[in-house]
């Protein structure tokens, strides 16, 4: 069976689906780069390289922040 999935690059719930799903031994994905500008391809290889060298902040700490800095955003 083929499925084809459009990811929103820009959606991090997406990146982070992307990578998982890239774990699993039983998926073969076959990416399609050629639809991104130059720019896009530098801040992904940027980003990267970011996460290789361990230059990231877990999600629930970056949403704490967000929490604290704009409160009325995320009502209890």
């Amino acid at each position: 069976m083929k499925i084809t999935i459009d990811i929103d690059m820009n959606n991090a719930k997406a990146l982070a689906l992307l990578n998982y799903i890239r774990t699993l031994d039983f998926i073969s994905l076959k990416e399609n780069v050629a639809d991104f500008s130059n720019e896009q391809k530098a801040a992904i290889d940027k980003a990267m390289l970011s996460v290789e060298e361990g230059r990231t902040t877990a999600h629930e700490k970056v949403m704490q922040r967000m929490e604290n800095r704009y409160p009325k955003y995320f009502a209890k």
